[in-house]
């Protein structure tokens, strides 16, 4: 821990308490076709800083202050992780750390399940909430915004690909910093979550 600087232990256990009910509602989903573990974590991961947020007042993130400057952060993150991807899938990786194979067809349905259930709660709770924790508390919160991204992922579906996750977090998490908002890593994380299938992966 970095001398000084109160780590932020509550919103480490939110975390931890969010992602131990995603774990256990893949074990009631497997039982019942009524339930959805996609909608739970995308409600809990919303209702989380709607409820830290709710008396402090519409956080900095929510607002855009320069949408030149939000486009532009967006459109080089996505040239740039597309042709890191390009070259990632067409390195010869074991299966279980290549992308191949990983797509779905893109269709209407899909892209509005990677947005509204994926990359937007994703978007608010890690560049969101999580990250104003370490920020608030003097931590750079880029890099533990991003390792917290992708324990979350190797936690709910335990595979070496997913721990690649942490990069992308990364990117997020500087997304977040340049454009003062998180719309632009909700962009982000939208189309980066279709590469698979827009590039190729899924050949």
């Amino acid at each position: 821990m970095a001398a000084g600087k109160p780590f932020p232990t509550k919103a480490v256990l939110v975390f931890a308490g969010v992602i131990l009910l995603i774990r256990l509602s893949l074990y009631l989903e497997s039982s019942t076709r009524f339930f959805s573990t996609a909608l739970l974590a995308a409600v809990l991961f919303l209702y989380v800083p709607v409820q830290i947020y709710w008396k402090r007042g519409l956080p900095s993130w929510a607002r855009v202050a320069d949408p030149r400057r939000t486009f532009g952060t967006a459109l080089l993150l996505v040239v740039a992780g597309a042709a890191a991807y390009s070259l990632f899938a067409w390195l010869p990786l074991p299966p279980e750390l290549s992308p191949r194979g990983k797509g779905f067809p893109v269709s209407p349905a899909l892209a509005g399940h990677m947005m509204l259930l994926v990359a937007l709660p994703e978007e608010v709770f890690f560049r969101g909430y999580l990250y104003d924790a370490f920020e608030e508390n003097g931590w750079e919160p880029i890099i533990p915004a991003a390792l917290l991204f992708a324990a979350g992922h190797v936690a709910l579906h335990p595979t070496p690909y997913r721990l690649l996750t942490f990069f992308p977090g990364l990117l997020f998490g500087w997304g977040r910093k340049n454009s003062g908002n998180v719309y632009a890593p909700v962009v982000v994380h939208f189309v980066f979550n279709l590469f698979p299938s827009l590039l190729g992966g899924s050949a």
